[in-house]
């Protein structure tokens, strides 16, 4: 029988900071290329450490290094360590990797759809894009759309069943758990466009970087930004950090990224987390 034993938001913190430096070393041993991103970026350049109300970890990898990340951990089944485990997008309802401890239990949205992970790292591919135009901006909503597709086909027509949807929700996940046999369909679509795409415009001969998975055009980048990389202090270790992480940022987030947001805006993930513990 498992017990679940609650973790502190302290301690969440900790196991993922662990999990990112066993990442790190990991990169490093396989000359593979990342850099801290998103939220966590700030942190380390703002506050050398976790932004104090964030709880959450990202970083990212050039798109070639990514792929060699994942067909280097399908090698072990997906497992880093012991007890560290790479989930790989057909098996999650995210159209990106996440890290995680197999010895955790992280539930999130606990209030009304729980669904259950461990407790993880976000790890964010970088495809090369080549210019501004309209079909790069459609390239990114196809993307996107299919994205949202994969996250609909493996958890809302599951999660808007249950009690406390609207009754066109509740006929949508109805028709959807009869008529969606394959549900990973989208997430490869997203990966043959996506690496089409990089094929045919590889990230060394492009203009800027974003998440393609994610869609996000409205956050390109100078692809500049990583043409190396400087060390960032993060919790008192050192991770690596974009060359020009600084206006990376002001691509990321249009604004003074130093100042601090309203306090009504400094707000948690709305999730629980537990250690696994098997009680005989």
């Amino acid at each position: 029988m498992e017990v679940r034993v609650p973790i502190t938001l302290d301690k969440h913190k900790k196991i993922m900071l662990n999990i990112l430096v066993e990442f790190a070393k990991f990169c490093d041993e396989h000359d593979l290329k990342y850099y801290l991103d998103a939220g966590t970026l700030i942190g380390a350049v703002r506050h050398k450490g976790f932004i104090p109300w964030d709880d959450d970890i990202d970083v990212n990898m050039p798109q070639k290094d990514y792929d060699r990340f994942i067909d280097i951990t399908r090698g072990t089944k997906g497992y880093m360590s012991d007890h560290m485990q790479v989930e790989f997008p057909e098996d999650t309802v995210y159209p990106f990797l996440k890290i995680s401890d197999n010895r955790t239990v992280l539930v999130e949205f606990p209030d009304k759809n729980p669904m259950e992970v461990g407790i993880y790292i976000d790890v964010f591919p970088k495809y090369g894009i080549e210019d501004k135009k309209w079909s790069t901006k459609s390239l990114c909503g196809l993307c996107k759309f299919l994205g949202l597709l994969h996250w609909f086909n493996k958890y809302s027509i599951y999660a808007w069943a249950r009690p406390g949807h609207n009754v066109f929700q509740k006929v949508i996940a109805w028709i959807g758990q009869r008529t969606v046999n394959n549900t990973v369909w989208p997430i490869k679509v997203q990966s043959r466009v996506m690496h089409r795409y990089a094929n045919l415009h590889p990230l060394e001969k492009c203009k800027y970087v974003t998440t393609l998975t994610n869609g996000e055009y409205h956050k390109l980048a100078p692809k500049e930004c990583f043409d190396g990389f400087q060390w960032l202090e993060f919790e008192g270790i050192l991770f690596k950090g974009p060359k020009d992480y600084d206006t990376y940022l002001h691509c990321l987030y249009k604004g003074d990224y130093m100042q601090l947001p309203p306090e009504d805006k400094r707000v948690h993930h709305n999730v629980e987390v537990y250690w696994k513990q098997e009680v005989v």
